[in-house]
């Protein structure tokens, strides 16, 4: 995958204000210049997905998370990973950023924004898939009279944990499924992944006020 600053430059300041509360100047230096050259090398061992892909920003923030672990492993743990991140996403939680994000899953409207835009996400894959085979590979059922639900034969993030010997690893990056449609007021409702070893990952979203979801 190429190299893009942009994911880099927006994450740095967070991770800074982590690394802040449980590391020194120096050591918190050292790190950043470990997990920065390591996130390139990562990088370039990764599937080409396209750098336009649609969906190209989950690979490279989950390659950007774990190059502080890959790259720092006399400093950091995975659980040093697991509560750098944990400490992150709850920024969702704060009330500021909770009134800033405006989409919220329980709206018709929202909600048919959402399907569109993985119809879309879709369409860019099958448009692009034999010059990016390893990209997500979206397939839709209609299964459900509530909410949207799809489903994923091939994710190039579980297959780089894979290719690499770190499955370990997978896990913590499927969770964060669930942390994100909660920030837009959604639940994943999910009963497979490729990670477990699964033959698929399966999103059925809704709104998390929808108490007995059909």
């Amino acid at each position: 995958m190429k190299y893009k600053s942009i994911y880099w430059i927006l994450l740095k300041p967070i991770i800074n204000k982590y690394l802040k509360k449980h590391y020194d100047k120096k050591t918190k230096r050292l790190i950043f210049r470990n997990a920065k050259a390591e996130y390139k090398r990562l990088l370039s061992k990764a599937d080409d997905i396209g750098s336009d892909n649609p969906m190209s920003s989950n690979i490279y923030f989950s390659l950007l998370f774990v190059s502080f672990l890959t790259g720092n492993r006399e400093i950091f743990t995975k659980k040093t990973l697991e509560d750098m991140m944990e400490s992150i996403f709850s920024i969702f939680n704060s009330p500021l950023v909770k009134k800033l994000i405006r989409i919220d899953l329980n709206k018709e409207s929202d909600m048919n924004k959402f399907k569109n835009r993985i119809l879309r996400n879709s369409a860019w894959a099958e448009k692009h898939r034999d010059k990016h085979p390893e990209t997500w590979e979206f397939n839709f059922e209609d299964k459900h009279k509530d909410g949207c639900y799809y489903y994923f034969t091939k994710c190039p993030i579980a297959k780089f944990f894979k290719d690499n010997n770190m499955e370990d690893l997978t896990h913590l990056f499927c969770e964060l499924d669930y942390k994100t449609f909660a920030a837009v007021k959604g639940r994943l409702i999910r009963k497979c992944t490729l990670a477990k070893g699964d033959d698929m990952c399966d999103f059925w979203i809704v709104g998390d006020k929808l108490n007995c979801p059909q």
